[in-house]
């Protein structure tokens, strides 16, 4: 039970430093007319598994609770992802609006009015949990083929006449749940198959060879393949993780890897300002790298998300990160 923690916490760390690198590509992308192909190649390489693996995750981690959790329960844990989106949509909304002036991301004054079906910026990830966790606690008992076939489905169609939920949130649930309810529907196959006993570099190889073929062709790939690339590239990763582990044991790194995992939901929603900041600093002082640039906002954002994690311990600052903690104020 240690060891399936462990990676999966490793998965998620990993996995957090990615999203912020991802973010910073697209930053560098608006930002810059000829960014480098190689930042075109991350982005698109990112944009076919990254999401969907934390996904997949939270649907393995959240299966326990949906099955076995009372009513009471449930209803309290949409309440509390509902807490979380309304909290930091504003915190987002308002950073934003602010720094309209400075960054090539701007926002509309009206735009905090869209959030019922349209989330600013880097939040829609909070508000397709929400909706996941939903569906999925509601349609628990259906069966698990029944339920991951039709999301499939959605997911193809939607990629193959996208925008038929275009400027709403179910253009990114279409395509994102899929993943989730896979995980949580063979969350126990799952874990099962990628614990199997395997060449422990095997899928290290595997993983470091496709990366650069997904990115290649992720850009001339038919939309309705897209998922079972992403599908392969996830499970590879996840192993990979979990080779990780096995190879190194506890060692600093991979340390470091679980404990970034165990407050990654911290880092997801302070990191936002990062990838901008961390651009137009290195401007300003005269250095045009994107490598670094994308190695200082992933080192900002888990130092200040481990300081959000830290302080909220504290009444004050808990309030932003637990519905509990503003009930009890």
């Amino acid at each position: 039970m240690a060891e399936r923690a462990d990676w999966l916490d490793v998965a998620k760390g990993a996995g957090i430093c990615l999203v912020v690198v991802y973010h910073t590509t697209e930053g560098t992308l608006n930002s810059f007319a000829h960014a480098g192909d190689w930042v075109v190649g991350l982005a698109n390489y990112f944009r076919v598994w990254l999401m969907p693996m934390f996904f997949m995750v939270s649907g393995m981690l959240v299966r326990r609770t949906i099955l076995f959790g009372s009513p009471e329960k449930l209803y309290a844990k949409a309440l509390d992802w509902v807490y979380l989106y309304v909290v930091w949509s504003l915190i987002i909304y308002l950073t934003r609006l602010l720094s309209n002036s400075f960054t090539n991301t701007h926002m509309a004054a009206d735009e905090i009015l869209y959030i019922l079906w349209d989330p600013v910026p880097t939040i829609w990830f909070i508000y397709c949990l929400l909706l996941s966790f939903v569906l999925t606690a509601l349609l628990r008992h259906c069966a698990a083929a029944l339920m991951v076939g039709v999301a499939l489905l959605i997911n193809m169609l939607n990629g193959m006449w996208y925008g038929w939920f275009e400027g709403s949130i179910f253009e990114r649930l279409a395509w994102i749940y899929v993943f989730y309810a896979f995980g949580f529907y063979y969350a126990e196959a799952l874990k099962s198959w990628l614990l199997r006993p395997t060449p422990p570099y095997l899928a290290l190889l595997l993983f470091v060879a496709l990366s650069p073929i997904v990115a290649f062709i992720k850009p001339y790939l038919a939309p309705y393949l897209l998922p079972f690339l992403s599908f392969a590239t996830v499970l590879l990763y996840l192993k990979c993780c979990i080779s990780l582990v096995q190879l190194a044991g506890q060692t600093s790194v991979v340390k470091l890897l679980i404990f970034i995992g165990q407050i990654s939901l911290f880092i997801y929603l302070t990191h936002f300002p990062f990838p901008a900041a961390t651009r137009m600093l290195l401007l300003k002082l005269g250095i045009y790298s994107h490598a670094l640039t994308m190695l200082c906002a992933v080192i900002l954002a888990v130092m200040v998300g481990y300081v959000a994690s830290k302080l909220a311990r504290q009444t004050k600052v808990a309030v932003l990160f637990e519905r509990k903690a503003w009930v009890e104020s």
